[in-house]
């Protein structure tokens, strides 16, 4: 297997160039552009792959970033891990991805615990749950970490604004003259949010707008979960008046009301901005809670802590969007 000489030889150039242009050190910008190619280029001839794993114990950098994630069968945290994977990607930074056996923190410790193992150079952790062990967990020097969704205090963070992307869908109804309003949750819905939990915050925003109380519906099973959540819905609509307009706890949730409930359904919104609900024949109006920018946020904020650097600000905070197509 050629190694870093071969390829100076094969360039022309002292292997210590070699070495700044394939391990893009920081003061390889005082070579130019030909330089570079040049390197590149034999490295591509010989076939030569760099030296992670070397190159990590020299530099005491393994070059990688961990993410606890929600479960990824929740289309939104596949979406979020792609983009987050994408943007660290770009940064020079590849993802050790880990995710929660369900919609809970229980495991949220053990799965940090593991990637702190792997020698990760940073962790994004992605944490809804009010009562995360996270905030107890002692990261090793050097290790700077970001938490996504709700965040202990103290801790860099790039938070959604749900009640916000609640507001929006309210008013959206109000706007439509609806004149009652359902929220349709998992039941932990109830213990869970950020600065709140999800009903409580939609009755926040409901009474600051004078407007009714809404009615809340909840089905045991995970936020995921498809069958439960059609299963929710079957219970639910006896007990519900007729065009009652439904607010999602995320797009799978107003996926399962709309395909349900039939005529007795009145207008659904999405909540999470998956291609879930923008692939429907029957488009649903939905927040989108723009994980793509949550993802450039994150990524950016963690890059500024791998830096040394204060991040100012130290939270960031993502406006939803309303989106009816």
């Amino acid at each position: 297997m050629p190694n870093l000489k071969d390829v100076a030889r094969e360039a022309n150039v002292h292997p210590t160039t070699a070495s700044s242009v394939l391990n893009d050190a920081s003061g390889n910008s005082r070579f130019g552009p030909e330089t570079r190619l040049r390197v590149k280029e034999a490295a591509r001839r010989l076939g030569y792959v760099r030296n992670r794993a070397a190159g990590s114990l020299r530099v005491r950098k393994s070059h990688t970033v961990g993410l606890v994630a929600g479960n990824l069968q929740n289309p939104f945290f596949a979406l979020l891990s792609l983009e987050l994977e994408k943007r660290l990607r770009l940064l020079g930074y590849e993802l050790i991805l880990t995710c929660h056996g369900a919609d809970n923190a229980d495991d949220e410790h053990r799965l940090e615990q593991t990637l702190l193992e792997r020698s990760v150079d940073g962790l994004l952790v992605w944490s809804e749950m009010r009562g995360s062990r996270s905030a107890d967990l002692s990261v090793k020097p050097g290790c700077p970490r970001v938490f996504l969704g709700y965040a202990p205090p103290g801790e860099a963070a790039v938070t959604i604004n749900i009640k916000d992307g609640l507001a929006l869908a309210v008013d959206h109804l109000v706007a439509q003259g609806v004149g009652r309003i359902a929220y349709f949750a998992p039941a932990y819905a109830r213990m869970s949010g950020l600065p709140k939990a999800r009903p409580d915050l939609l009755l926040d925003v409901c009474r600051s707008r004078g407007f009714p109380k809404p009615s809340l519906f909840y089905f045991e099973g995970e936020s995921w979960d498809f069958q439960a959540a059609v299963a929710g819905v079957a219970r639910a609509l006896p007990g519900m008046k007729k065009k009652t307009a439904v607010i999602g706890y995320n797009d799978v949730c107003a996926l399962a009301w709309f395909l349900t409930a039939g005529e007795q359904r009145g207008p659904v919104i999405g909540f999470d901005g998956t291609p879930l609900v923008q692939a429907m024949p029957s488009r649903l109006p939905f927040v989108d809670l723009r994980p793509a920018l949550v993802a450039e946020k994150a990524a950016g904020l963690l890059a500024t802590l791998l830096r040394g650097e204060t991040p100012r600000p130290r939270r960031i905070s993502v406006a939803p969007v309303f989106v009816c197509l």
